[in-house]
């Protein structure tokens, strides 16, 4: 699974906000995952739903198990 880089996730979580009138939240923790929380999909490249859920946490430091999802390894390295 290739995980979108950081403009494209701006890109749709603005047309999320637009279509749904909701509020969703990005957040980039310093030496952390990106956290969005909000009215969300998680699709693969199929466009199959992974995951709805309140919040979600995506690793960028590429040393989580559970990759693109963040398991907090990051942890140990900060």
């Amino acid at each position: 699974m290739i995980l979108p880089d950081i403009s494209t996730i701006f890109a749709l979580m603005e047309e999320l906000h637009t279509d749904k009138k909701e509020h969703t939240e990005v957040t980039l923790r310093p030496h952390g995952p990106l956290v969005i929380k909000g009215n969300f999909e998680v699709l693969d490249e199929d466009g199959k739903t992974l995951e709805k859920v309140p919040q979600m946490s995506f690793c960028r430091c590429r040393l989580s198990q559970k990759w693109p999802f963040c398991d907090g390894s990051h942890k140990a390295v900060h």
